[in-house]
């Protein structure tokens, strides 16, 4: 009796398990970040690096902004990544410029995790710095 139940019990746990894994899976697909191409992540990587350098003056940083904004709208297919590079840019102008602006606790966090995301299977690993107030 004992190993019936033993076994019944190992049985259960196996098919939660899988259905688990069966629902964060599809989670993910529906839910998650958007798979971007190759060349979106090169791209992305590209604008990260430059996001490296905004001017402190806020009328150049402004205009230093418009420009990526204009790279953004114009090259990128997949509109996840451009978003998540468009938020990093603006906080990186925030931050040169010292605005008193501040992101909510794990935004900076969010982005850094979403614009990876969106890069998982394109063979471009994003290096993207950390922003810190």
């Amino acid at each position: 009796m004992n190993s019936r139940l033993l076994s019944f019990a190992v049985l259960t746990v196996v098919v939660l398990a899988g259905v688990a894994y069966g629902v964060n899976y599809l989670w993910d697909k529906r839910f998650g970040p958007t798979t971007a191409s190759a060349a979106d992540c090169r791209l992305a990587q590209q604008l990260f690096d430059k996001a490296q350098t905004p001017p402190a003056d806020p009328a150049e940083a402004e205009k230093w902004e418009v420009q990526i904004r204009q790279i953004r709208y114009t090259q990128f297919v997949d509109q996840g990544i451009s978003t998540q590079v468009a938020r990093y840019v603006s906080w990186k102008r925030v931050q040169a410029t010292g605005a008193t602006e501040r992101p909510d606790a794990g935004e900076l966090d969010e982005i850094t995790e979403l614009a990876i995301g969106h890069c998982d299977d394109s063979g471009v690993d994003l290096k993207i710095p950390r922003i810190v107030f």
